[in-house]
């Protein structure tokens, strides 16, 4: 039973989250701008982050964060069937999408896994690289719950999904 009300106020809190979240960006119209550019643009500049690091002479770096990436997106849709749960915008009234986006599959986010698994491998071949990675990373959850495409718990589990992949694919140079 303790179990169960944890569970509850949990879902309690990633429903109430993602319902404020989209409410105030939706007070202006600049903000809603803002949310939907980089909910869908932030992944872009981790795939010009990773290049930039191909070009500097980092190629093994670049090929393991490419594996690195694969593996998110098998686990994520392993981690999707296991938890199959839609998009915010699909469940709550009070959510409005903010991109275009297909309403299955929240959980986790693979946007996340994969910017925080790539930072996990490009910050041991320039740090200050997988700091930016991260922040972006960070930045691209946080946008995709103001969205309305994840719940917070989404952008958490792809975080420790992503951070898990690039330590494990990370180890190699």
């Amino acid at each position: 039973m303790a179990l169960e009300a944890l569970a509850d106020r949990l879902h309690a809190a990633d429903d109430s989250g993602v319902a404020r979240l989209n409410a105030v960006v939706r007070t202006s119209r600049p903000l809603r701008r803002l949310t939907s550019r980089t909910a869908t643009g932030l992944a872009g500049v981790e795939v010009v982050l990773m290049g930039g690091l191909a070009l500097g002479g980092r190629r093994s770096s670049a090929a393991r964060m490419l594996a690195a990436v694969a593996l998110v997106y098998l686990a994520s849709e392993g981690l999707g069937v296991l938890w199959p749960r839609q998009r915010p915008f699909t469940q709550l009234a009070d959510v409005e999408a903010l991109a275009a986006h297909a309403g299955e599959r929240s959980f986790p986010s693979r946007h996340v896994a994969s910017g925080l698994a790539m930072a996990a491998i490009g910050g041991r071949a320039h740090p200050r690289l997988g700091l930016a990675m991260a922040a972006v990373a960070w930045a691209l959850g946080l946008s995709r719950v103001a969205a309305g495409l994840h719940y917070p718990s989404d952008v958490l589990a792809g975080a420790a999904l992503g951070r898990a992949i690039g330590q494990l694919v990370g180890h190699g140079g």
